[in-house]
């Protein structure tokens, strides 16, 4: 299956044909040219069952596509504060710089979300942090 045949089942949510694709060999971590993962088209989506199957799978959920983006910075610019939340229970790193932009500043610019959505996806990263 090509990067762009998954990226299709990704935007119609078809869990069960991806489950079929990975069943037979498809790569978790499937990219394409410019570094995207399934796992980071997967983000754009809010697709948590298909992040979560990804990530059962052995997606990486720290890949960095060639313009810093990550599957943690593209769903919280999204607001999919529940993939968020799964992306940083398996290991995400909140400590990312898509676009060479803090993930903050990289929200206020792209998102189009209010204030207090921003803030709260924020809240919820910041909150998985260790303590220094």
């Amino acid at each position: 299956m090509t990067f762009d045949e998954a990226h299709r089942l990704i935007k119609k949510g078809d869990v069960v044909s991806l489950r079929h694709e990975l069943d037979a060999g498809m790569i978790p971590d499937l990219s394409n040219q410019f570094s995207w993962t399934l796992l980071m088209l997967t983000a754009i989506e809010g697709g948590s069952a298909i992040a979560e199957l990804l990530i059962s799978r052995g997606a990486d959920t720290n890949k960095t596509n060639d313009f810093g983006d990550t599957a943690l910075s593209l769903a919280a610019c999204g607001g999919h504060a529940q993939l968020v939340r799964l992306l940083l229970d398996h290991g995400a790193s909140g400590e990312c710089r898509p676009h060479g932009a803090t993930l903050e500043g990289w929200m206020r610019v792209s998102s189009g979300l209010p204030d207090d959505r921003i803030r709260s996806v924020l809240d919820l990263i910041s909150a998985t942090r260790p303590a220094h």
